[in-house]
């Protein structure tokens, strides 16, 4: 008796999995802010200010949007800058994608927000530096904390007049030490304009000693401070009396993060130059090496891509440079498997990921 093939069978019930979960498209690597901690800031001699063109676009993404379970148009730079960010969102949404993008709000006007919910994009996400207008614009110097709040208040009322559940609002508040007392009393005002989910995020690409004064996390050997954690805890408390989905990052290194959140195993990133890199840190579009620093010590790096969307993304994504890059991250999960003996020997990750803070969960 021969049986049937289970698999198969399945396979037809259940909906396929995208082949690549998540690709992050840096529409544009130009910016209207001087934030203190960014990159684009910092890095002007060497940094590639570049749009990608609706035509790479269409030429070298489109075909393969059917793939791709959520394109999100955000990088270094600001989406709003393009001039065809919603034709690139909306031919997206015809292959069956999800689409969102992240923005410091400077243009975020009231036919934007009409647009973003008529379109039915899933996700915003808006950039935050502080609980106060004063530190936010101390932070991302050219952002309105006050803007930020009426715009989000204006999109959450037309969601609500359209009955519409998109776009999900998502404040990102940078964690630093210059503003962690602030979190409490920001999650109180995201609340109240009609965010959707508050996600608290480190400082975790320090280019010079200054920025690894002002991250709140610590390195092995460094104490946390307790008021931090009090701190949290107390915006914790306000989100779940609020009913606010609030997401914080942890203080703490984790030594045992296999692979780190940004999953360059599944994930892909491409810049404004349309380099195919494996996260939006290796991806920097700049010409040089990086001054990161890690746990007060220099840790420079190259950006790292695997190739260029020209030369086809399939291709890109198996070559060998990007098969070199993911090995390390393949065998290092491995030790997950409760299948497998033990191994007291973790392997290492690809060199450029050594000193990233965001490998040890931060």
């Amino acid at each position: 008796m021969q049986w049937p093939n289970f698999k198969t069978i399945f396979r037809g019930l259940l909906p396929a999995a995208p082949k690549i979960p998540v690709l992050q498209l840096e529409v544009t690597s130009r910016c209207q802010l001087k934030c203190s901690f960014c990159p684009h800031t910092l890095l002007q001699d060497g940094w590639y200010d570049a749009d990608f063109t609706w035509e790479l676009f269409v030429r070298y993404i489109a075909p393969y949007l059917r793939q791709i379970g959520l394109i999100y148009f955000q990088g270094w730079g600001e989406p709003l800058l393009h001039p065809r960010l919603f034709d690139m969102m909306q031919l997206a949404q015809e292959q069956g994608c999800r689409v969102g993008f992240t923005t410091n709000g400077v243009l975020l006007g009231p036919a934007v927000l009409e647009r973003l919910v008529e379109m039915q994009s899933d996700i915003l996400g808006l950039s935050v530096a502080g609980g106060n207008p004063v530190t936010h614009a101390a932070l991302r110097s050219g952002s309105s904390l006050k803007r930020l709040l009426t715009n989000i208040g204006r999109l959450a009322a037309i969601k609500q007049k359209q009955g519409s559940p998109l776009p999900k609002i998502v404040c990102s508040y940078l964690m630093t030490r210059r503003n962690l007392h602030e979190l409490p009393a920001f999650v109180e005002l995201a609340a109240g304009a009609g965010a959707d989910e508050v996600v608290v995020t480190n400082l975790d690409l320090t280019l010079s000693p200054e920025l690894e004064d002002l991250r709140a996390f610590a390195c092995p050997g460094e104490v946390i401070f307790q008021e931090y954690l009090l701190v949290i805890q107390d915006a914790e408390e306000r989100a779940r009396r609020q009913s606010l989905p609030l997401r914080v990052y942890p203080l703490q290194f984790n030594p045992d993060v296999m692979v780190c959140d940004a999953r360059p195993l599944k994930h892909i990133f491409v810049n404004s130059y349309g380099e195919v890199s494996p996260c939006v840190y290796l991806g920097l579009p700049y010409k040089g090496r990086v001054p990161r620093y890690f746990c007060r010590q220099e840790a420079p790096f190259k950006p790292l891509n695997y190739g260029n969307i020209t030369e086809g993304l399939t291709r890109v994504i198996k070559n060998k440079a990007a098969r070199e890059f993911k090995q390390p991250f393949r065998y290092r999960l491995d030790l997950t498997n409760p299948f497998l003996l033990d191994n007291p020997e973790v392997p290492a990750p690809p060199p450029p990921c050594t000193n990233c803070y965001k490998l040890f969960g931060l």
